[in-house]
Formats: C-alpha cells, sequence, structure tokens
C-alpha cells in the first residue's frame, strides 16, 4: 500500500479569528521552510508545508484551500514550473495567488533568476520575490498584496450561508 503524501500544518501564532486568518501553502526546501513558517505564523496565517508537488496537491484537492502558495524557484528535486503548470491547468485552482520565492538561490539561481522569473510570469506566477538573504518583513508585504479581501475559508462559509437562504 502506498503512503499518503505528509502535509504538515501549522497554526497561526497570534489568536486571530476564522474569518481574519489567512491560509499559506509553502513549497520549499526543509531548511527554509521553518524560517517560512515562523514568518507567516508570527504574522497571523494558518500555513501549511508541503515537500512534493504531491503533498501540495494531497492538500490543495482536499476539503482545504490556501489563500497564497509560496513556492521556491529552485526546487531540488521538482520543478516549480510543472508544479505552476499543472496548478494552472487545474479548475479549483487556477486563481490561485502563487508567489514564487528565490530564498537565498546560490550562485547558479542567481545567475538564472532572470529567466525564473520570466518564465514563472509566463506560466501565470502573480508575483516573483528574490531574496539572497530571509527577511521576513519583506515576505509579509509581498503576502498581504496577494491576500484577498476575505480569507477563503470565511468567503466559503458567506457563500454557503448565502445559499442557504
Amino acid at each position: 500500500m502506498k503512503d499518503e503524501p505528509r502535509v504538515e500544518h501549522a497554526t497561526a501564532g497570534a489568536r486571530l479569528e476564522a474569518k481574519e486568518t489567512f491560509r499559506i501553502l509553502l513549497m520549499d526546501s526543509p531548511e527554509h521552510i521553518a524560517q517560512l513558517k515562523a514568518a507567516c505564523k508570527d504574522a497571523g496565517h494558518d500555513v501549511v508545508a508541503a515537500k512534493t508537488i504531491e503533498e501540495a496537491f494531497s492538500f490543495l484537492d482536499g476539503q482545504d484551500h490556501a489563500d497564497v502558495i509560496i513556492c521556491a524557484a529552485h526546487l531540488e528535486d521538482e520543478s516549480m514550473f510543472d508544479f505552476l503548470k499543472r496548478l494552472r491547468s487545474n479548475e479549483l485552482h487556477k486563481h490561485s495567488m502563487f508567489l514564487t520565492l528565490a530564498l537565498a538561490p546560490g550562485p547558479i539561481g542567481s545567475k538564472v533568476n532572470a529567466a525564473a522569473e520570466s518564465t514563472a510570469r509566463l506560466l501565470g506566477a502573480d508575483a516573483f520575490v528574490n531574496m539572497p538573504t530571509f527577511d521576513a518583513i519583506q515576505l509579509i508585504s509581498e503576502i498581504k498584496k496577494l491576500l484577498p479581501a476575505v480569507p477563503t475559508l470565511e468567503a466559503s462559509k458567506i457563500e454557503e450561508r448565502r445559499k442557504a437562504e
């Protein structure tokens, strides 16, 4: 029997009501996930971390949601481009906000960032952030630009109530 993909979920550091809590899906290397998760939780967001494209879609295709998806521009064993193409071709997720993050890209990544940004935008990425050194304030500022007016979970509840009336 094949093991189900495991998705790591962490609730917001600040206690916000569900209607004020946004959910961020992170896909990056394990060494970067911890600092990304901490920054998002400190800003009051729920955070879900996925290590693979399959884990990310296991979460997204379930009953859950993500208000913003943050994906490393330079994944070790998978392609951010493949993830983005699959996301945009999926009716459920084609409008999900997608931020590509080049965090500490290293010498090779730094040289190909312009091409990675151009390709990511052509494939439908909403933002590309080059961050040679991690900056939590910049990260949260970039996330805020992509957040919907109302968290997806709360919008779903409002829509259900509207349909029930």
